[in-house]
């Protein structure tokens, strides 16, 4: 990109201007970014923010191989890493024994959907009416309006591909 490549030639000769002229460039795909990122507009600016002063603090050491735009977006994810990580530590209670059980099965159930997401839809569908919601192989049949025959394969694959996949 020319413009980019003039900008930072620029700014390296010390022409403060054109660092606004970097920022307003790339602000608005920054934000949206981090947007995508956080859990609101407002969490989505302070990323913002502090990924261009993270940028600007540390462009001495950049050196331009026509690559910046893939680097202030590296900076972009990890200062939205970062503020995940200190809202959830923020968010922990001091006293996480009591908390034990919940968080096993907590990883059980996420274990059990990455699991699921592995299988075909029908499997998928037939494995949580079973599992999940406790139905019936012959109430199962009655909802996805299939025999129950076809409740029974569909169920017996989808476990054989669980077991071997554990």
């Amino acid at each position: 990109m020319l413009h980019e490549d003039e900008l930072l030639e620029r700014i390296k000769d010390g022409d403060i201007s054109s660092l606004d002229e970097l920022v307003a460039l790339y602000y608005p795909g920054i934000l949206r970014y981090c947007l995508w990122h956080t859990q609101n507009r407002q969490a989505a600016e302070d990323a913002t923010q502090e990924t261009f002063l993270k940028t600007i603090r540390h462009l001495d050491a950049y050196v331009h191989r026509g690559k910046f735009r893939a680097y202030i977006y590296k900076i972009a994810a990890h200062v939205c890493i970062d503020l995940s990580r200190k809202r959830v530590a923020e968010q922990l209670p001091d006293d996480l024994s009591k908390y034990d059980s919940r968080l096993e099965q907590i990883e059980t159930e996420a274990d059990f959907v990455s699991m699921l997401r592995c299988l075909p839809s029908e499997q998928q569908e037939v494995v949580l009416l079973r599992f999940v919601h406790e139905l019936k192989i012959r109430e199962i049949a009655e909802v996805a309006g299939v025999p129950m025959r076809t409740v029974q394969s569909r169920l017996r694959s989808a476990l054989k591909r669980i077991e071997k996949d554990l």
